[in-house]
Parts: structure tokens; sequence; C-alpha cells
């Protein structure tokens, strides 16, 4: 299983978003949704199309693990915000013979030869899984979906009513070689209590700068 991470708590008299974290998340409780093709031609050239997705889960959450804002979370004693020390990632593996998948939960390492060593070995045991969960997970999370048959233009899912769901949902999608270069559909949603469009668009920045570094690495 999965270790939970450590935190610190939140002073709400000093956080910038203290007014829109009560405004969104007791108010209007909106959640922010964006989609942007992302350039991963040097990853996609160095691993291949079809081995792109332990690399692209790395690129993934070592950004998300970058900024405090993707890591805003409720401490379980009090019901408090904090911050997580680092946030794990859950992601599926898809069962094609009954056409469902297992939820698995890789844990955050910076070192992407451990993540990924890590990453391989959770698909493999979700792959002999037949259950919804492979284990259980900490709160210290985010999710992660891998849509691979498609390159989308969007995506939406209904969130929690509570406006008390904060971790970002992240969404890729299949890679297609277009003038020259290779992209994939990147989508986060997130409430808005923690996060704003300038907040995801340098998300996706980042994620396709990190893809290229790792692409320069391997």
């Amino acid at each position: 299983m999965v270790k939970e991470a450590g935190y610190k708590p939140l002073d709400m008299k000093t956080w910038a978003r203290t007014p829109y974290y009560n405004y969104y998340a007791h108010g209007s409780k909106g959640m922010c949704a964006m989609t942007a093709d992302i350039d991963i031609s040097a990853l996609a050239k160095k691993v291949g199309q079809d081995k792109i997705y332990v690399p692209m889960l790395y690129a993934i959450t070592k950004v998300i693990n970058a900024h405090k804002e993707f890591r805003v979370g409720y401490c379980k004693e009090n019901g408090e915000l904090m911050i997580w020390d680092y946030v794990s990632t859950i992601h599926r593996v898809f069962h094609p013979d009954t056409e469902t998948f297992t939820r698995v939960c890789t844990e955050w390492k910076e070192s992407y030869k451990e993540f990924a060593k890590g990453a391989e070995a959770d698909i493999k045991s979700g792959e002999k899984c037949a259950t919804l969960n492979a284990d259980e997970f900490p709160e210290s999370v985010f999710e992660v979906s891998y849509v691979p048959w498609v390159k989308y233009s969007s995506v939406n899912m209904k969130m929690s009513e509570s406006g008390k769901y904060l971790a970002p949902i992240v969404t890729f999608g299949k890679a297609e070689d277009s003038d020259g270069k290779t992209k994939l559909p990147l989508t986060m949603q997130i409430s808005h209590a923690v996060a704003d469009g300038f907040h995801i668009a340098r998300f996706f920045e980042e994620v396709k700068q990190e893809a290229e570094k790792l692409a320069a690495q391997l």
C-alpha cells in the first residue's frame, strides 16, 4: 500500500486565495476544466507513441507536485485545509475482456527510474485484479485517466456538488502526428476554489517542458 504523505496546515489568514476559496467552495462551487494539445514530439520519437504512458504519467505527476495549489486538501483530524508534502498518482489499468478498469496507485518518486519501476509494477498488479481498486489508497493522491483510443477535443465530468473535492483530475488522450509534430490532448479539471485558468495553462506548458527534458535524458 502506498503510504500517506505528510502535510502542513494552510494559514487561511495569509493565503492569497482565501476569499476565492470561500466563494467557490461554499458559494458557486464552480469547477474549472481546460483542454490543450501538447507537443510531445521529442518524447514520442525517443520512446515510440505506443510507449508514452509511463513517461507522460511521470511528467504530469512531477508538475502537479511542483505547485501547492494542486496539493491542497482537508486534514482528516480536524477538517481544516492543509497542503500535502507530495501527492501520488491514481491511474487506471484497462481490462479489454470485460471493458472495465482497475484503479492503481503509484507512489511519487523524483527519480524517473524509480517512478517508472513502481508504475510498471502497479500496472502488472492491476492487470491481475478484477476489482475497481487494486488496494487501499492514501488520501494524498490525484487522479489520471488515459484515453488512448481517441484524440478528443474536450472532457468534462460531473464532480461532487459539495464543493469539497479539491484535487486535480487529469486526462490525456491519443497522440497523433500533424504538420511534422506529435501532439496529444491534455485536460485538467479542478475546483475553482484552489486554481484558475492561469494555473491550468501553466500546467500544460510545464508538462510539455518536462516531456522534452525526459526525452533528452532517456
